[in-house]
């Protein structure tokens, strides 16, 4: 059986957590509690995915209260597949090797390119396959 996992005291956003939520829907809620000093029941799994760091006030009225504990502002995500830092290209690690995956998305529809040897091979028929299908 898993371990429940107790947030109780945890910083989430602009949120704390108090304690565990007593609630009739299926998972696991907390009661949090804003800096603006809003009290509200949030999913466990909101809370951990960020998909809810505030209460929903306006950011002005509490810019004095998070002037008192700064936070590290995060990088923006960068669009990126697999670290090869070029968009649409994927590193594949075989036992034959390290080989380059190119794919592009045209209509909803992710369309394989081709695997390569180098990285430089698949970005350029990444780079000529976006020729082709933005015309």
């Amino acid at each position: 059986m898993k371990k429940r996992i107790d947030l109780t005291g945890r910083q989430f956003g602009d949120l704390t957590v108090l304690g565990k939520a007593e609630t009739k829907q299926k998972g696991r809620f907390w009661n949090v509690k804003c800096v603006c000093g809003n009290e509200l029941v949030v999913k466990q799994s909101d809370l951990k995915n960020q998909v809810v760091t505030n209460c929903g006030h306006e950011e002005t009225a509490v810019k004095e209260v998070k002037k008192a504990a700064p936070k590290k502002a995060k990088a923006p995500a960068k669009k990126t597949s697999k670290g090869t830092g070029h968009v649409g290209v994927s590193k594949v690690e075989l036992k034959s090797g390290t080989r380059y995956k190119a794919n592009i998305s045209v209509d909803g529809k992710n369309k394989h390119l081709g695997t390569f040897d180098t990285l430089e091979e698949a970005v350029a028929a990444r780079q000529e396959a976006e020729e082709q299908y933005r015309q």
